[in-house]
């Protein structure tokens, strides 16, 4: 999928550029959505602004009614004499048409930055979930799926709401004091003490209103975790009798998160009641204030002229509207703790993965098609490989010949997995490259290279479906694959009598993780779905007879051997039956963590 903006910015809007090896946010809005944001909070506050001539001309309308009863106690005696208030019932209906027409435009646009935004942080997500390794920890998919959905919909109403409203509340309340300082500088000074202490104390109960959503978003990933990864492991609960204790487990889930919920929404009712209490107290304040003036009990902050109806009107109107940004900010305020809390997990879940991006210092070759139908020379090129802290290899450099069977092994940590994670770009170096048929491993080519590689791990992943649609898994999707190519598959990997003999062939249905089958039997599947990718030029077999008895050992060598022909492979083992296949022995633990030479093959 193509990027239409490789840098991201940050949630202000201003241009994000991470220190160099740090990991990029997820969920930060690109140059076009920050934009937008941006524009629609102008728009937004544009809209507001229109209040101003709506309050003028109501406060005509009702000054010219209520001025001549109030001052003579006659009524308006004339059609003549409403013309004016007819004329600003017109006036103030087309300037609310005008508003509402704006805030739906700059709602929408909003909305539409809000959606983008959601969009490339799931892609993000999806991306780099791709991007690891097979032999790799993951996280619970349940978390993972929790963090795809909710985590993920929570940025929605920060970008949508919050930043709009911060646009609008630097704006609307200073053009309004403006507009009122010329008729009551003491109103003005009223509604600038009573404003800024809403943000103020918002500001203050946000701090922990951050921390409460940031724990209750992990208390929503856990329940969600935990309910997707027992319904998909239902099965095996039910035949082993843990369902009374799941159900507890569940249970207790839901009350940490029930209590994680209540204690938000008791900051969210205290902030309310902050807010609440401030504007009330302003607009309170300024009522009193216009209304002694009124009745000339007041006589002063009006620039040294008596305060007319019309002045006074226009001001009372004019004082709820300056607390509106403020309020609209202030509830918003819950949604940026709660987008900055999801925005901090998802960039966390990002980081754990490993990110094959990682580039090694120097030039790096452009991605180039080449000929992915004939067996690859692999080259490691003075190669330093890490675990965090920990140095696997350094300066290592291994030659594989096009066509050439490798067999490493090794003790445990001594880097035959992390070798082989190199070879599909799951793993790039600190330092050298790796190259394949002379071309520099980078992340487009590896993608290119994986399609065209048999893959057989040590746990291999089944999936609910058809043991049809399974072995499909392993095909590429430029190819036509045929039951019969698919008993042909299952033939080599010792596999065609088992399936042979289930009630429904190839659609027999499998459960989640295979179950229903033994280990032998999935890894004998496992290797006929690797088989059923012809094509492929490249093997790779990471401890393929990992905890198999004997005999299906054997019937997998066999079925590895025949795979091998023709095709560059290599294969991690501790077995010494799978090192009795031909080719190229290396023992890794005396290259591992210490800088060798060159080893030609």
């Amino acid at each position: 999928m193509k990027r239409r903006n490789t840098k991201r910015t940050a949630a202000s809007g201003a241009e994000y550029r991470p220190e160099e090896g740090a990991q990029a946010p997820i969920g930060v809005p690109g140059p076009d959505e920050a934009s937008q944001l941006r524009r629609a909070g102008r728009l937004l506050a544009i809209a507001d602004l229109f209040w101003i001539p709506q309050a003028a001309l109501i406060a005509y309308a009702a000054a010219s009614m209520l001025e001549p009863f109030l001052l003579s106690s006659k009524p308006l005696d004339s059609t003549g004499a409403l013309m004016p208030v007819f004329a600003a019932a017109v006036g103030v209906v087309m300037l609310a048409l005008l508003r509402v027409g704006l805030q739906s435009f700059a709602m929408n646009m909003a909305r539409r930055a809000a959606r983008t935004v959601q969009s490339v942080a799931r892609t993000s997500l999806l991306a780099a979930a791709a991007k690891v390794s097979p032999s790799a920890p993951f996280t619970s998919s349940g978390a993972f799926a929790a963090h795809l959905t909710e985590q993920v919909d929570l940025l929605g109403p920060y970008y949508r709401n919050y930043l709009p409203q911060m646009m609008r509340v630097k704006i609307v309340p200073l053009v309004i004091v403006l507009a009122v300082l010329p008729i009551s500088w003491i109103a003005s000074i009223i509604l600038l003490i009573c404003g800024p202490l809403i943000p103020l104390f918002m500001a203050l109960i946000g701090i922990r209103a951050k921390k409460a959503s940031a724990d209750q978003q992990d208390e929503l990933t856990r329940l969600s975790g935990t309910l997707l990864d027992r319904i998909r492991g239902l099965e095996t609960l039910t035949l082993f009798g843990a369902l009374d204790r799941t159900q507890e487990n569940v249970r207790k889930a839901g009350d940490s998160f029930r209590r994680g919920t209540m204690n938000v929404l008791k900051i969210a009712f205290l902030s309310s009641t902050v807010l609440e209490l401030f504007s009330a107290l302003g607009i309170a304040f300024a009522a009193v204030y216009i209304g002694f003036s009124l009745l000339g009990d007041i006589s002063f902050g009006t620039w040294g002229v008596p305060l007319t109806y019309w002045g006074g009107l226009f001001v009372l109107l004019l004082a709820p509207e300056f607390f509106a940004p403020l309020r609209g900010f202030a509830a918003a305020y819950h949604d940026r703790a709660a987008g900055l809390a999801a925005q901090e997990k998802l960039t966390a879940l990002t980081r754990d993965l490993p990110q094959p991006e990682r580039q090694a210092s120097g030039d790096a070759s452009a991605t180039q098609d080449g000929d992915h139908s004939s067996p690859p020379a692999i080259h490691f090129d003075s190669v330093s490989i890490s675990h965090g802290e920990r140095p696997i290899y350094e300066d290592f450099d291994l030659q594989i010949a096009p066509g050439q069977t490798v067999l490493l092994f090794g003790p445990s940590g001594s880097g035959k997995t992390t070798l082989i994670d190199g070879i599909l770009g799951f793993h790039a170096p600190n330092s050298g490259a790796v190259r394949i048929n002379g071309q520099k491993l980078d992340p487009d080519f590896a993608h290119q290279l994986r399609q065209n590689t048999m893959w057989l791990g040590q746990a291999p992943k089944l999936f609910h479906g058809s043991l049809k649609a399974n072995l499909l898994r392993g095909a590429n999707p430029e190819n036509k694959v045929s039951d019969d190519d698919l008993w042909a598959a299952l033939h080599l990997a010792g596999a065609e009598t088992l399936v042979r003999g289930l009630p429904r062939g190839l659609a027999t249905p499998l459960g989640e993780d295979g179950f229903g089958l033994s280990v032998g039997e999935i890894r004998r599947i496992a290797l006929a779905r690797a088989a059923v990718r012809k094509s492929a030029a490249l093997l790779l077999a990471d401890e393929p007879t990992a905890g198999l008895d004997d005999e299906t050992a054997a019937d997998v060598i066999s079925g590895l051997k025949k795979l091998c022909e023709g095709r560059t492979a290599v294969i991690a083992t501790h077995n010494p039956a799978v090192l009795a296949l031909p080719g190229q022995k290396i023992d890794l633990a005396r290259y591992a963590g210490a800088k060798v030479m060159e080893v030609v093959i």
